[in-house]
């Protein structure tokens, strides 16, 4: 489950973003999705301020371009749409989780910020989804989330917190530590040279509140175990790369990702899945590897992968269980959060089968309190990331290197470094991300940052979890002094 979309983090899909904006928009724009109460003052809480006037972009030239252009002449009007307008815009199933007449106080706020100008436009030519950066009159940034079902009416609207596209690189360790202190979340994070096949941490980076030795939700992260499975079970000569896996109703699960929109009998080849499940976070892929390699395969995998107590994620949970154990039944929540091993494999195995029957809408409150999502340390997922490459050197490991970093996440110096393997993910108040640069000279740097908060607000916005990314592979790329 993630919802940072296709490049998990950088570049937003359609499907990605109605996951992410419906869950984030409750907590920022209308708690109401999930509790019947009237919308609150909206607070967009922008992050950071311009220190000088930014330059505007334009909007793309496509329908998600035109939608976007829609709502920055609202924001930028007088008067806000009339519910004849906002019924003509917008998709129905928008409406029946934000109707018109709780939309349009949202509307009135945000033009108190007006004249709002377009900073950025990530992916700068979508078509159907996009995250908009806008910067208000106050000098206050916001992102905005815009995404079009299949008849183009939007189906995703998100204001969130921004962060200015503009801001340098954090210029120290200190000072990235300051950052990730400011988000206000639990956090764990490791910046760690690979000496040996060991993570050694940097010296002077920041570990978080909790440190890299704490475990925190990983949200998709933990598709790397299951990346790790299918490999243990290529070399082991069951299964192959190039075999073919079939799509069914049993697997089929919610964005993100694009497999659960393709008919049944879809095929696609391993390595077609593990590259969906890596670089766009695909949670129907996860699931039917998953299938493919058993529950118990991924469960072991941790082991072989060093992971510090697996016993956190035995039995391990596919996408499809989470999303009917956290968002689907509050009383199999309870009963997971209270059970032990043996009482959760009785749990999992009582799931039912077939379509899948949560609404998307309803993804809106954090459950990882009730150890509802997989979890592990930074330490844990800088030697999976590790295990991953060493494996990759192997013949039954041969794809690794390239599903790993077929979507790097952030930007960086590729003079620094030629190769980033990368793996994000988000649900509801909890955002991660891990990276393995690798630099000219074939040296290894790993970066961690597991945030997690009982406040969908808090982690938002996953363009901090981008700019933390960049900061610290820039540090990293100066010396371990920073």
């Amino acid at each position: 489950m993630t919802r940072p979309g296709p490049r998990s983090g950088t570049r937003p899909s359609r499907a990605a973003l109605h996951a992410t904006a419906v869950a984030a928009t409750a907590a920022l724009v209308v708690a109401g999705c999930s509790g019947g109460e009237e919308a609150p003052e909206p607070s967009p809480a922008p992050t950071t301020s311009a220190s000088a006037a930014p330059e505007a972009v334009g909007l793309p030239d496509s329908p998600v371009g035109e939608a976007a252009g829609w709502v920055v002449d609202v924001l930028d009007g007088e008067d806000p749409p009339t519910t004849d307008e906002i019924t003509e815009r917008f998709a129905g199933s928008f409406l029946a989780q934000v109707p018109a007449e709780q939309l349009t106080p949202i509307f009135t706020q945000l033009q108190g910020d007006r004249p709002w100008t377009v900073v950025a436009v990530t992916p700068a030519d979508a078509t159907d989804a996009a995250e908009v950066t806008l910067v208000g009159t106050s000098g206050q940034f916001m992102a905005m989330q815009v995404g079009l079902d299949a008849d183009g009416l939007v189906e995703t609207l998100f204001f969130g917190p921004g962060v200015d596209p503009d801001r340098p690189a954090a210029s120290t360790w200190d000072e990235l530590g300051e950052r990730v202190d400011g988000l206000g979340a639990t956090s764990a994070v490791l910046v760690a040279r690979v000496d040996d096949g060991e993570c050694v941490p940097v010296e002077g980076a920041p570990g978080g509140s909790e440190g890299a030795d704490e475990a925190l939700p990983l949200a998709s992260v933990a598709k790397l175990y299951v990346l790790g499975a299918v490999a243990l079970a290529v070399e082991a000569g069951g299964l192959a790369w190039d075999d073919e896996l079939e799509l069914t109703d049993d697997v089929r699960s919610l964005p993100s990702g694009t497999l659960q929109d393709e008919p049944s009998g879809t095929t696609v080849t391993v390595e077609e899945a593990a590259t969906l499940m890596i670089s766009i976070s695909d949670n129907t892929a996860t699931d039917l590897l998953v299938q493919t390699v058993g529950r118990e395969a991924v469960e072991a995998a941790q082991v072989e992968m060093g992971a510090s107590d697996p016993d956190r994620n035995t039995p391990f949970p596919t996408t499809r269980d989470l999303f009917r154990l956290g968002w689907g039944d509050a009383d199999a929540r309870e009963r997971w959060a209270a059970a032990g091993t043996d009482e959760r494999r009785d749990l999992l195995a009582a799931l039912p089968d077939g379509e899948l029957d949560v609404d998307v809408a309803a993804i809106t409150q954090p459950v990882w309190q009730d150890g509802v999502d997989w979890f592990a340390t930074p330490a844990d997922v800088c030697a999976a990331h590790v295990w991953l490459q060493e494996t990759a050197e192997t013949a039954h490991g041969a794809p690794l290197r390239a599903v790993l970093s077929e979507n790097p996440g952030i930007e960086v110096d590729q003079e620094d470094w030629p190769y980033l393997a990368f793996k994000g993910g988000s649900s509801p108040g909890v955002l991660t991300g891990s990276w393995l640069g690798e630099d000219a000279d074939g040296a290894r740097t790993v970066v961690v940052v597991q945030l997690a908060s009982d406040d969908v607000a808090a982690l938002a916005n996953p363009a901090e979890l981008v700019s933390l990314g960049q900061s610290a592979f820039a540090l990293a790329a100066e010396g371990d002094d920073g």
